[in-house]
């Protein structure tokens, strides 16, 4: 999946030019989701939301991100699932010197 995000967000930017982008950063794709038919791991939810962010800001984009999706009933699970994308943007603020 990330090789997709990789071919077309760097394009969509450049073509789009936008001003902000609203990132909803779901966790249905995960493996254990319920719904989820991507089976990505922790660490893939990782990658991608590393991946959008650090190429959003890198092109001085603000980007607003949100937690989404999910449907595991382990609780403990899912917000762990949804930790991912506070911990890809406290990286993303570390090495953009933000």
């Amino acid at each position: 999946m990330l090789w997709t995000v990789e071919a077309h967000l760097p394009w969509l930017l450049e073509t789009f030019g936008p001003d902000l982008v609203l990132y909803d950063a779901g966790v249905d794709p995960h493996g254990e989701d319920e719904l989820g038919r991507l089976r990505l791991t922790d660490q893939g939810l990782y990658q991608r939301d590393l991946y959008v962010m650090k190429t959003v800001v890198s092109r001085g984009v603000p980007v607003a991100a949100v937690i989404g999706g999910g449907y595991s009933r382990d609780i403990d699970k899912l917000a762990l699932r949804h930790s991912i994308l506070h911990r890809a943007a406290t990286q993303v603020w570390r090495e953009c010197g933000m």
